[in-house]
């Protein structure tokens, strides 16, 4: 039977999610670990993209094709056999074709920015860019040159293997992280898919209008270059980004719709 599992993760200990030959410490591999030790078999599971080594998740779908079982006790022996660090938060039958990859439309991913020069706060520091000040409202301007779709190889980082470097954004929002509060910033961006590192160099080119190196419509610039040469911004530190959620057209347990492949490469962040 094919499952779907969704999984919460801190990135921090781990070399991202793909599996690799030269480390076990990855989130797909000790997935697989856990699964191929309970069922005493090698079991694969598919994630719905590839986070880099740091990069968090509040919500990561794969799938799996396992023996017949009761799910809610393959949920509490996983859980039991993963690190803390990594927690499957839902597991449910799914049809036979379904791809957690292929057939989600759309993701989100935050990153977080902490503004506050003077101090950070001990339980956010893994998990914010400490950037410093940021003017908001020249960042909040950039925006909306973002939504659309657009050539965004200026935003790609060497080694990504795409056939298109065209992407939709549908939202761009830069947000306190607390109403009332105005130390950590969040970025939030969903589109149908993303280049390699995109949102780390979103962040990195927003961080510099943030500061006043760039100018607002300097980012239209940026796009129009189509080369990461032609981008002279940092790519943001891994830490701060956390994969938020994953949007399917409908529910992967009941879907019986075609399949639209919305990119052809695999979201590397």
């Amino acid at each position: 039977m094919r499952i779907v599992l969704a999984l919460s993760y801190i990135g921090t200990n781990y070399h991202g999610w793909q599996r690799q030959d030269t480390t076990q410490q990855t989130i797909q591999g000790v997935l697989e670990k856990a699964l191929s030790v309970f069922f005493r078999q090698p079991i694969a599971v598919i994630g719905a993209g590839r986070t880099d080594a740091g990069v968090h998740a509040a919500m990561q779908i794969a799938h799996a094709d396992i023996p017949a079982c009761e799910l809610d006790r393959l949920q509490t022996s996983l859980n039991a056999l993963l690190p803390k660090d990594i927690a499957v938060t839902q597991i449910s039958p799914t049809r036979s074709d379904f791809h957690a990859r292929f057939d989600a439309k759309q993701k989100t991913y935050h990153y977080h920015f902490w503004t506050n020069p003077r101090f950070i706060l001990p339980h956010r520091r893994p998990y914010v860019w400490a950037v410093g000040a940021l003017n908001q409202k020249a960042i909040c301007q950039a925006l909306p040159l973002l939504v659309g779709t657009h050539d965004f190889a200026s935003l790609q980082n060497a080694g990504a293997d795409t056939q298109t470097t065209i992407r939709t954004i549908y939202t761009a929002q830069y947000l306190p992280l607390h109403a009332d509060a105005a130390d950590e910033y969040t970025l939030c961006v969903c589109a149908n898919g993303f280049l390699k590192q995109m949102v780390r160099n979103i962040a990195g080119v927003l961080a510099a209008i943030g500061k006043g190196k760039l100018a607002p419509n300097d980012l239209k610039t940026i796009l129009c270059a189509c080369s990461r040469t032609k981008n002279p911004c940092q790519t943001a530190p891994a830490h701060g980004l956390l994969l938020h959620s994953i949007r399917y057209t409908v529910s992967p347990e009941n879907a019986e719709e075609t399949r639209e492949q919305a990119t052809d490469g695999v979201d590397n962040q």
